[in-house]
């Protein structure tokens, strides 16, 4: 998850693509982004990717919110056992 909710593609190199922060809507940008991937990696061609590539990302105070966010999935996993 990112904290604006905007999906991103990570470029390593001009050979490795990485897609992350859907946000909990996974499936269908999933597909579509990793669709994109597959299709750029073998041409090194990345102009029909969905957004352009960017060389890194790091969310702010990841560290702090760690804790919470493992918090509450741990408790709505305890409830659906249930």
């Amino acid at each position: 998850m990112t904290s604006d909710h905007i999906p991103r593609i990570i470029a390593f190199g001009d050979t490795g693509l990485a897609c992350h922060g859907c946000s909990g809507r996974g499936i269908g940008p999933g597909t579509v982004f990793g669709s994109a991937c597959a299709r750029a990696l073998p041409c090194a061609g990345r102009t029909g990717l969905p957004v352009r590539p960017v060389h890194g990302h790091r969310e702010r105070l990841s560290a702090l919110r760690a804790p919470h966010n493992e918090c509450g999935a741990t408790l709505v996993h305890a409830l659906d056992a249930r």
